[in-house]
């Protein structure tokens, strides 16, 4: 232990009274998160000392908040959400909505904790709303933080990426408040952004915001072993295995201080999986082993799949492949059964790659379709989650603007921080958004086709080329679809790339982003022939920012029968064909 945190632990045990009670609990704002073990000890300490006589209802308050952040992460979020609720609760009856936010934001990451999206993600906007309505840019920092994180989980990086850089920028002013509750880590703020970073695959700036995250001052016990696992598996990436084996070295000379097993399960499931790429198979074993056992025991079933499938990829690894079949029939099981659709298209993509190099194209396409109706199945479920959020948020505006005039002091609330242009544009934008995405679903669902070319311009992309297919049909035209994997290709690269690709194609030709790794090319009027010869031109185009890689480009002829996916479906089976110089399409074609 440093000697700042052992001086800060005797300052608290023995001094209790000779300093205020502010600073006491500013003290353990931090500690909760760096040694949360430690923390918990000297709340429950503070809480036999406060009585009705000597502490105020705010101290209460805050102690009860600061506990509520100590149980997330101490790995006990049912407890930490029931706490959540009974703290808004008494905020609300003490009339102090200012603390609101920070118990949202404890439930809603409990939430998240347990992979609940539909329950997490109302509660951070709220919390979001309140924080700006009641200036707490300490909240508005960790809401920000949350769902940035949430939306990198999801895909959804254009919103993560606002979220994170307003936090960052805000981050200085986390102590202009009147009155201090709780905050996070700047290390855990700039770690969220470098995991951001690392899922659209930027590694080098992934790698330079965990380096800020590694250099933060907050950077000490648990935080910064958390940082070092996750710098590792960055730098790992970022084919710096050096550096990648020193920052694991330095994380698992820190798992003492982990407290709760719970915590401990992922530190050792996230370092088997590190393990397991380095090729140390014993090691990824053993240390994924610990974790299920203790997810076992505390009935961590989403945690208990996740290690299922890790552990199938060590069989895999160690040729042992029935083993590993066996668990991953396991991990499906259990990801149909709790709906985790997010993970059984990964591990759907396990098992067709598996069966693929097997040069068994039957079992590879079938669990490739399993793959394609499992990300349908991720996306309409984060889809309607987002629609009711998107109303709610429509429907809490409409309040607001309607008790304007009796509530004067919330209009001046922006000019009053310093961030208030940044909120205002962002808000305005985000609400233009909303707007324009409610009318969408709500046309969709009452299916008003548009009638006239200038409508169908104003369509959301895939509704546009599902438009483009039908009108085929209807005049009786050859289309052909070509789908390009861009997983070789930095993500930054991809809209100059489509930028290039554009000005290759025709006027009608229309490319869409299918997916955070696919590219979809429609061409109208154009044969088999007429696609391959447009994939000999696009060809030269891709391969300079692909690299080495061979480019690999499916093509797809539209029938009667097809859709959008159905098209995109046989033109990924084509591709796979290209891979082994054969084309599956014709023996396995969904018609059949």
């Amino acid at each position: 232990m440093d000697f700042r945190v052992l001086a800060l632990s005797l300052w608290l045990w023995l001094f209790p009274f000779g300093v205020s009670a502010n600073d006491q609990l500013d003290a353990l704002a931090e500690l909760i998160y760096q040694y949360p073990t430690k923390a918990l000890t000297q709340i429950s300490t503070l809480e036999k000392q406060q009585t009705a006589d000597n502490s105020s209802d705010i101290d209460r308050l805050r102690l009860s908040m600061l506990k509520c952040q100590n149980l997330l992460q101490l790995g006990e979020n049912e407890a930490a959400i029931n706490l959540a609720q009974m703290g808004e609760a008494s905020a609300k009856q003490l009339k102090l909505d200012q603390a609101r936010p920070y118990f949202l934001n404890c439930q809603a990451d409990a939430y998240l904790n347990y992979d609940n999206v539909q329950d997490a993600l109302p509660l951070l906007d709220s919390a979001i709303t309140l924080a700006r309505r009641y200036q707490q840019p300490q909240a508005l920092i960790d809401a920000l933080r949350l769902r940035g994180q949430l939306d990198t989980n999801t895909d959804n990086f254009s919103s993560a990426i606002e979220d994170l850089r307003i936090a960052i920028d805000i981050y200085p002013d986390i102590h202009t408040q009147t009155q201090n509750w709780v905050w996070p880590p700047q290390a855990y703020v700039y770690a969220a952004m470098g995991n951001l970073l690392y899922a659209t695959h930027d590694l080098p700036q992934a790698m330079y915001y965990a380096n800020l995250a590694l250099n933060s001052v907050d950077a000490k016990g648990k935080v910064r072993h958390v940082l070092l696992r996750n710098a590792s598996r960055i730098a790992l990436d970022n084919q710096d295995r050096e550096y990648s084996d020193r920052l694991e070295k330095q994380a698992k000379a820190l798992l003492p201080e982990i407290g709760s097993p719970l915590e401990l399960a992922y530190s050792y499931a996230i370092l088997a999986s590190i393990a397991l790429d380095k090729g140390r198979m014993d090691t990824a074993e053993e240390y994924i082993s610990i974790a299920m056992n203790t997810f076992k025991l505390q009935n961590q079933r989403a945690a208990m799949m996740r290690s299922t499938r890790l552990l199938a990829q060590i069989r895999f690894a160690q040729h042992r492949d029935e083993a590993a079949l066996a668990l991953m029939n396991s991990a499906i099981e259990q990801g149909e059964s709790l709906k985790q659709y997010s993970d059984l298209k990964w591990f759907y993509g396990i098992l067709s790659d598996y069966y693929q190099t097997h040069d068994n194209y039957k079992l590879a396409y079938e669990y490739l379709q399993k793959r394609f109706d499992a990300t349908e199945l991720a996306n309409e479920s984060m889809n309607n989650t987002r629609i009711l959020q998107f109303k709610a948020r429509l429907n809490q505006q409409g309040l607001q603007l309607a008790s304007k005039e009796n509530q004067p002091t919330h209009t001046s609330v922006l000019k009053e921080l310093n961030i208030d242009w940044a909120y205002s544009t962002l808000f305005l934008v985000a609400m233009a958004f909303l707007g324009g995405a409610i009318w969408y679903f709500i046309d969709k669902q009452n299916n008003r086709a548009p009638s006239a070319e200038s409508d169908s311009q104003n369509l959301p992309p895939q509704q546009l080329l599902e438009l483009t297919l039908h009108s085929a049909k209807q005049g009786d035209y050859p289309l052909s679809l070509l789908l390009l994997n861009a997983s070789q290709i930095r993500q930054v690269d991809l809209p100059a790339l489509m930028d290039k690709l554009q000005d290759k194609l025709r006027e009608q030709d229309k490319l869409l982003r299918y997916s955070i790794d696919e590219i979809v090319i429609v061409l109208p009027y154009t044969s088999a022939v007429g696609a391959q010869k447009v994939v000999g031109q696009i060809t030269p185009t891709i391969q300079t920012l692909q690299g080495t890689s061979k480019v690999n480009i499916g093509v797809a002829v539209m029938q009667q029968f097809d859709t959008l996916d159905s098209l995109v479906k046989r033109a990924s089976i084509n591709q796979l064909g290209k891979l082994k110089g054969s084309d599956p399409q014709s023996d396995y074609s969904p018609a059949k």
